[in-house]
């Protein structure tokens, strides 16, 4: 018995692979492979569909880890959060069809949003510096709820 297998070639991706030059200092250990995983599963144009718990479970680290990794590389602007479990490669390290495309993509590309910036790490720190001072207000907000409100009728009685 001859089973019959059909060749599908893969479609070809275009891309210049430099994403490890540009990574910044201070980038979380897991953020690194994470970011080669997406590099190897994107769709030409840079957009990924995958959950946290499936990159986890293919690059064998946990998920917080994967969480936090995304997290950074969004910081560095390297990778973009387009929806639950949708995200978006920087196109200046994302794979398209052509680098003619690439080019194009690149030139559309706001100033903010690029990493071959000048003041690229700066940014990368300043981004993780407002998020820590947002979650310690969160905290801080969270720590207020708990206090028990204030009886005003028993101050008044003393």
């Amino acid at each position: 018995m001859t089973i019959a297998v059909e060749h599908v070639a893969p479609e070809y991706v275009w891309t210049a692979n430099n994403a490890l030059v540009f990574a910044p200092r201070g980038m979380p250990p897991a953020a690194y492979p994470v970011l080669i995983h997406l590099l190897g599963r994107q769709e030409p144009g840079g957009r990924l569909l995958v959950t946290h718990g499936t990159i986890a479970t293919e690059i064998g680290i946990t998920r917080p880890k994967v969480t936090r990794a995304l997290q950074h590389l969004a910081f560095a602007r390297m990778v973009w959060k387009e929806g639950n479990g949708a995200y978006r490669l920087s196109p200046l390290i994302a794979g398209f069809r052509t680098p003619a495309e690439q080019l194009q993509a690149i030139g559309a590309m706001h100033d903010d949003d690029r990493f071959d910036h000048p003041d690229f790490q700066e940014r990368y720190e300043q981004q993780i510096a407002a998020y820590e001072e947002e979650k310690q207000a969160k905290a801080a907000e969270r720590q207020k709820r708990l206090e028990p409100p204030i009886d005003l009728a028993a101050r008044r009685r003393t």
